[in-house]
């Protein structure tokens, strides 16, 4: 990614890397059909898209995507994580130009919208993020992802995109097109065709009948770490049980909460918004779970 950026002219990159930035759709994004809501509501914010590619992300990928914060999550969050990647429909990457000047805004675009798409652990004081207009109930269901900064974006381009790094950076650099603005909702369109949607709602309260889970019901989950990973682990490989989709919102409720196992290796930039994870220092143990994917 460095050797091709070297050779662009500085306006070329400056487009490319202080100008655009890119939100990834997760599967979930897709089955939820969150996709178009989550355009409006950027569109509303001045992101505006320049085009769209579909790309898997697969195990490998996410341990790469997140190299540097994945060591603190619990095995069984990694494992649901993994539980969505791998449910069938790829990820949309859509690239995204920042309409509002970075120059009059004095933040980059990635950062404009790493602080806009809000956490998926801090929930309740997200405010008017992106996740909490799409309804983000649950950590490891939070639809999409987008790079915290310039930096981050050029790093994952060359992750999520290997054979595809100048395609992707293309379209990072080029003018709106109506055309290209259009791909995002085609593509999406194209999935929703194969992939039937889900709710992803919250599963039945504790005492309601589900033959395979303690459905909705945490505090029922084992306290042990190895036997709440062997728990997801059955929920993915149960074929015969509830449909995939059901199995994943069980797993996303088991592991829901779970403190995190350790330090990140690097922590993602300070923000800016209040109660963001980014912003509190931590007090005594390791607080919420996950890699803010």
């Amino acid at each position: 990614m460095a050797a091709l950026l070297d050779g662009w002219e500085t306006r070329t990159a400056d487009r490319a890397l202080l100008r655009s930035t890119f939100v990834m759709f997760k599967p979930d994004a897709v089955v939820g059909r969150r996709v178009e809501p989550a355009l409006a509501f950027l569109a509303a914010h001045g992101f505006e898209p320049l085009g769209a590619l579909t790309v898997r992300v697969d195990a490998r990928v996410c341990r790469e995507l997140w190299r540097y914060q994945i060591n603190a999550a619990p095995l069984a969050v990694i494992r649901a994580v993994d539980m969505i990647l791998e449910s069938g429909p790829p990820c949309l990457f859509v690239a995204l130009r920042d309409t509002r000047d970075p120059d009059r805004t004095g933040t980059s675009a990635a950062e404009r919208l790493a602080e806009l798409k809000g956490s998926s652990k801090n929930r309740s004081v997200d405010g008017g993020s992106l996740r909490g207009a799409l309804g983000c109930e649950l950590m490891c269901l939070n639809f999409l992802h987008a790079p915290d900064d310039p930096a981050d974006l050029i790093r994952e381009v060359g992750v999520l995109l290997p054979r595809r790094r100048e395609q992707a950076l293309a379209l990072l650099a080029a003018d709106v097109s109506p055309v290209r603005a259009a791909e995002p909702v085609a593509l999406a369109g194209e999935l929703y065709a194969i992939h039937p949607a889900h709710p992803l709602t919250r599963s039945a309260p504790s005492g309601t009948s589900n033959r395979h889970e303690p459905a909705g019901d945490t505090s029922r989950r084992p306290a042990d770490p190895g036997s709440l990973l062997a728990r997801v682990e059955r929920l993915a490989e149960d074929t015969d049980g509830p449909p995939l989709w059901d199995r994943i919102v069980i797993a996303a409720e088991l592991v829901e909460g779970l403190p995190s196992e350790g330090r990140a290796l690097i922590g993602p930039p300070p923000g800016t918004r209040l109660g963001h994870p980014r912003t509190l220092r931590p007090a005594g143990p390791p607080a919420a779970a996950a890699v803010d994917h």
